[in-house]
């Protein structure tokens, strides 16, 4: 008879399960949330990172890889980057794969070296005392695993992506059926009122390779979560440089240290406010009530304008939502953004 009562109450279990959490199953065991970041390994990026690993119990989420891609600096420097964050935060279990190392489409349009914001590194071209333990880098290239994970936790993946989205595009393309298995995409990138921070009418991101971003705009089996140039400029008047450094000037966690010789060096006679916008997306992405205003468009990518090559377009004319492919975040909570920001600070 005990067996039969416990059959019954698994039964139940089951049904009520079906009833009322449909998204536990696509979570994961537990509700677990599985994530790849995939990032170009500037200070920004790296703050992102920094946010995301901090934050892994307090919101259920396990990165399952870091994924490096060309953009604030080269291959290999992302890379290092990345492992020197890993270091100081003491987590190099998290396993890192090299990716891109360049757009689809080259040459890439030339570049003055003395306006690249983060240096050629990607890291304020500080010189630190020691090289990072760069075992935590794996061999096999980023797509791969990225295919690889797709397949292992179906429908259970987010995907972040706070770089050039080549490595996503490449996903897309060479592997359609794993691409169909993301469950969702976070994209620092893109913008909605052609207000770019290149030299063009695009955002960095999406102008360092624009084919990969329409690639990917046109292709993602999920509506895109972006949060555009223009969200990144509204947050500027809540972080101020001097704060910025007044908070995180004697902390205790290793990464931060680095990352405040870094901002030292690129923010030194430069800009009044702090401007850390990948860690906006992945703040987002842990906690998505941070909302206040989005909307959903159909967008596509310009490929073909002197002057707006990179940029996204939004379709104001097409109303029907079967169409929409993108989510604009377009505001967020500030408040509870600095208290996320802040509490990196606080655990240490």
């Amino acid at each position: 008879m005990g067996g039969i009562i416990v059959l019954l109450l698994m039964t139940v279990g089951l049904f009520v399960g079906e009833l009322e959490g449909r998204s536990i199953v696509s979570a994961g065991e537990a509700g677990l949330r599985r994530v790849i970041i995939d990032l170009d390994a500037g200070g920004d990026d790296a703050w992102a990172l920094t946010m995301l690993l901090m934050n892994e119990q307090k919101f259920n989420v396990k990165v399952e890889a870091i994924t490096c891609s060309h953009g604030n600096g080269g291959l290999e420097n992302v890379a290092r980057n990345v492992a020197r964050i890993l270091e100081g935060l003491g987590r190099c279990d998290v396993p890192v794969f090299k990716g891109a190392s360049e757009r689809l489409i080259t040459p890439a349009p030339p570049r003055d070296v003395n306006g690249y914001f983060w240096g050629v590194d990607g890291f304020g071209d500080v010189e630190f005392e020691k090289e990072p333990d760069m075992s935590v880098v794996k061999p096999g290239h980023a797509v791969l695993k990225m295919q690889e994970l797709l397949d292992q936790f179906p429908n259970e993946i987010t995907i972040i992506s706070v770089g050039p989205l080549t490595n996503l595009a490449l996903l897309l393309k060479m592997f359609p059926e794993s691409g169909k298995k993301i469950s969702n995409v976070f994209i620092l990138g893109g913008n909605r009122n052609a207000v770019g921070n290149t030299d063009f009418s695009a955002e960095f991101n999406f102008f360092t390779d624009p084919e990969a971003a329409n690639i990917v705009i046109n292709n993602s089996p999920v509506t895109l979560q972006i949060f555009p140039w223009e969200s990144v400029l509204a947050m500027n008047r809540y972080f101020s440089i001097e704060w910025r450094f007044e908070f995180f000037n004697n902390t205790k966690n290793q990464a931060i240290q680095v990352l405040n010789a870094v901002e030292n060096s690129v923010y030194e006679g430069g800009s009044s406010w702090w401007d850390p916008c990948d860690m906006y997306t992945v703040a987002i992405f842990l906690n998505q009530s941070l909302i206040v205003v989005s909307e959903d468009y159909k967008a596509d990518v310009e490929l073909r304008g002197h002057l707006t090559r990179g940029m996204l377009t939004l379709q104001h004319h097409i109303k029907n939502a079967e169409h929409f492919n993108v989510n604009i975040i377009d505001r967020i909570d500030a408040d509870e953004v600095k208290e996320m920001i802040m509490d990196l600070n606080r655990d240490n």
